[in-house]
This record gives structure tokens, sequence and C-alpha cells, in this order.
């Protein structure tokens, strides 16, 4: 049940409450801030979550990460509106991923590759919202850092840095001509890169299959969703700045179960809390997959299992901070 949950958590992550596609005072402005956008202009972040949820498109990608290198192709199709997507690796063991509307499946040999796909596939902002730089401040500063050629196409470069040790930075380097982002660095505290996600190869409008461009049938029914107000047995204190709760709903697991999923967000990166009544000993501690962390252990006869694309320090500081409501619901 831990692997299932640590690869549950690694995918929730695209759906930031991610932006994510997706990590105080403000830093000195020195360089050009994009964050202060005129109405009847269409920001970086807008411009690409359009492109994400309405292109066709294929192409490779090379993912770099702790001196490792992998390709994956994706492709993508809107039908109605509705994104299909499948992304698989081309080296290595086979995995890859299927994105249906909302309904997600793996077919994986390892965790990591599914918390690649949330950059692959796009990012939303707090509550689902588009990302929009002015609400990433005072946790981040949105700046613009020139132009760059990727894949053989022009680019805009987008860095979104933290104003503290708790999160992690982004640059995202957006296709001139659609917005779609066509690389993303991850950024550590010490301004090194964690992780590369880069497009070597990309066609637009692909043409789909004449079989799967047939009207679709409707996504399944979402799990009960639980508001922060409503029958949540589960709170918390003295979060790390920035962060609350944005997102709750409640499972079944494959033993009949209950499973709990709490989403915190800063606006741009968002935190899984896991939430089981189980006897098994799960995750005890830290622990480590790429850039995201987990931290696990009992609360209240529960076990908690947090993960997150941020640092170590501000995953610990979450798990620490889940306390058990008085008269809360089973």
């Amino acid at each position: 049940m831990k692997r299932d949950a640590e690869v549950a958590a690694a995918w929730s992550l695209r759906r930031r409450p991610r932006l994510g596609w997706l990590w105080p005072l403000l830093a000195s402005l020195a360089v050009t801030q994009v964050a202060a956008s005129p109405e009847s202009e269409v920001e970086p972040f807008e411009r690409m979550r359009q492109a994400l949820s309405s292109l066709n498109y294929s192409g490779v990608l090379v993912y770099s990460h702790d001196n490792r290198m992998e390709t994956l192709r994706i492709v993508q199709r809107v039908t109605n509106g509705r994104v299909q997507a499948e992304l698989e690796s081309l080296n290595g063991p086979p995995r890859g991923l299927k994105q249906d509307g909302g309904q997600v499946t793996c077919r994986l040999s390892g965790q990591h590759l599914i918390a690649v796909a949330q950059r692959a596939l796009g990012q939303e902002g707090r509550h689902g919202q588009p990302l929009k730089a002015r609400d990433l401040a005072p946790y981040y500063l949105v700046q613009s850092q020139g132009q760059a050629r990727v894949a053989d196409r022009q680019t805009q470069v987008v860095g979104i840095m933290p104003t503290d040790a708790l999160r992690y930075g982004y640059r995202f380097f957006l296709d001139t001509q659609t917005g779609l982002p066509l690389k993303l660095d991850l950024i550590g505290g010490d301004a090194r890169t964690l992780e590369q996600l880069m497009f070597t190869s990309l066609t637009l409008d692909p043409e789909p299959p004449a079989a799967e461009a047939e009207v679709l049938p409707p996504e399944a029914n979402d799990p009960p969703t639980l508001t922060p107000t409503e029958d949540l047995p589960w709170t918390f204190a003295d979060l790390p700045p920035g962060f609350e709760l944005v997102s709750a709903e409640r499972t079944l697991d494959a033993s009949g179960g209950t499973l709990e999923h709490l989403v915190l967000s800063d606006g741009l990166a968002a935190i899984s809390v896991y939430v089981e009544a189980s006897e098994e000993e799960g995750l005890q501690g830290g622990s480590r997959i790429g850039a995201i962390h987990a931290h696990g252990g009992k609360v209240a006869g529960h076990h908690i299992t947090v993960v997150g694309e941020a640092p170590a320090a501000t995953v610990a500081a979450v798990f620490s901070a889940v306390q058990r409501q008085e008269g809360g619901t089973p």
C-alpha cells in the first residue's frame, strides 16, 4: 500500500493547487518582472495553460536527473475539449502513463516516471485555477529571463524563483508561437539544476487515428470529496509559511480500507498527505525519489505519508503539523 500511495502522491502533483506543468520577502527586482500583466494581455502561464489543454502534438523528450538521462515519447490529442495523452519511456524497463480526461492509468516498473509526467502533461494553480504570476508573491519571484532556442523553436524563458529555502525554483521555456512548455528546469536552493525535462523534437497537430477520433464516453465519477469545513477529521498546526489546505478526498483502497488524501499548496508547489488506518508498517521517517521527498509515521493511530516536490525540511514540517481533530469522523 505504501508504494501505491507514493506513486499516487507523486502523480497528484500535476494538479498543482503544479501550474503544476508546478518550487518571506521578495528578492530584489534585478530583472524584468512578469507579474503585473494588463488584463488585456495574455500572460505566459495562461498561454501555457491554453496550449496544454487545446493543442494536438507529439514529441520526444529528454529527462535528466541524478546524473542519469531518460528518453520519453509523448503524444497528446484533444477531442471535444477532452485531453488524451500518452507518455512512455524509450529506454530502460517499459514504463508508461495514459491520461484520458481526469483518469490516469500507469504501467510502471519504478515510481519516478509518474512524477515527471506532471511536468510533461501540465500544471494548474491554487484551487485548480490557472497559474497567474501575481498570485505567487510573496513566496516566489516571477522573472522574464530572455529567450532561448529549444527543439529548433524559439522560446520565452520565465523563471519562478523562491524567496526562501522552503521551496524549489522553476525555469520554463515557453514556445513563442504556441505557449507550449518545451523545457523545464527544477532548481534547488543552491541554484543547482536538480532535474530537467526538454523536448528534442516536436510535431504540432499530428493526425489522430480514425478509430480514435470518435466521441468519447463520459468520464468515470470522481471519488467523493470532503471540504475543509465538512467531515474532515484532520487539521494542521504551524504549517510552513504560504501552505494551506486546498483539497481533500476520501477513497477506498484495494482491500476496502479508507484512504484520505489531503493536498496542501503555496500556489505552485503541492504536497500530498495520505492518511490510512492500517496495521501494516509503512514509511517511517524520510525518503526521497529524485526531487520528490516523503516523510511517514504514525499519528493518532493512523499511518501518515507526506509526499511533495519540495525540500525535505518542508515535507517533514508538514508531517509534524498533522493533527487529528477532536470528534472527527473516523
